[in-house]
């Protein structure tokens, strides 16, 4: 019994002596805490760090599908759609509000304007320009190379021919445009139509070889002319005339 009172004793100071030694830790715990506080200067009034969000940059002023690939080097403007599976290539030069379709191709150094339409499965290869509210219909076809051949490559600016399609023209589902045309100012190129040669402006092409069988106003309604060689848009107004196996836009002419 004598020896039992001292254990138990021994025993408090010991029970005694470890929360001191928390109680310390806790206190250099907290100098340290206010000490690291005043080297940063934090204000009361800053934001506790777990407040703090990551700055999140702004979206581009396009849209590019995630399955797509733009290559760096491009340019896109704004308000432009670009869908599943196609890609742009370094170099290549895109205008706003366009729309790419599935699984379109727009080669380095080719050149899209303003409100462009490319419908699904087409490439537009080094050489060819479009210019603004050119319609590309599904799967039609441009070239770059006159004379093809594996075994003879020809890689490079100076082998490809350049093909033109102006202003508002409009290139029907699996067409083929042959390098080195160009497609006039709101010309229509049928269905399945093969282009061999230059085609003029508002003219209606169709065929293999593309042949001319008439003339469609800007608006793309068909042209009747008068014996005076004049006609009139049903849809817009606009007034044209044809002369010497051309069509053009005299609205504006008086």
């Amino acid at each position: 019994m004598g020896k039992t009172a001292p254990s138990s004793t021994n025993a408090g100071k010991k029970r005694l002596k470890t929360p001191v030694k928390k109680t310390a830790k806790r206190g250099a715990a907290a100098k340290i805490s206010q000490s690291a506080a005043a080297n940063l200067k934090i204000s009361k009034s800053a934001p506790r760090p777990e407040t703090v969000r990551p700055v999140v940059s702004a979206s581009p002023p396009f849209f590019v599908h995630p399955t797509a690939v733009v290559d760096p080097g491009v340019e896109i403007g704004s308000g432009t759609k670009i869908w599943h599976f196609s890609h742009v290539q370094t170099g290549a030069r895109i205008g706003k509000n366009c729309v790419l379709g599935q699984n379109v191709n727009i080669a380095e150094n080719a050149t899209v304007g303003n409100f462009v339409k490319i419908q699904n499965n087409v490439s537009v290869y080094s050489g060819v320009i479009l210019e603004d509210y050119v319609f590309c219909g599904p799967s039609m076809v441009f070239t770059n190379v006159i004379v093809p051949r594996s075994k003879y490559p020809q890689h490079g600016a100076s082998y490809y021919r350049t093909t033109r399609v102006k202003e508002g023209a409009s290139l029907g589902a699996n067409s083929t445009i042959v390098c080195g045309n160009t497609i006039g100012r709101f010309a229509f190129v049928g269905a399945g139509a093969v282009v061999t040669k230059e085609v003029p402006d508002f003219a209606l092409v169709v065929g293999n070889p593309a042949r001319l069988i008439g003339w469609l106003s800007e608006a793309g309604e068909k042209l009747k002319f008068d014996t005076d060689g004049f006609a009139s848009c049903p849809r817009s107004g606009r007034r044209y005339r044809l002369g010497n196996g051309r069509v053009r836009d005299v609205t504006d002419e008086g």
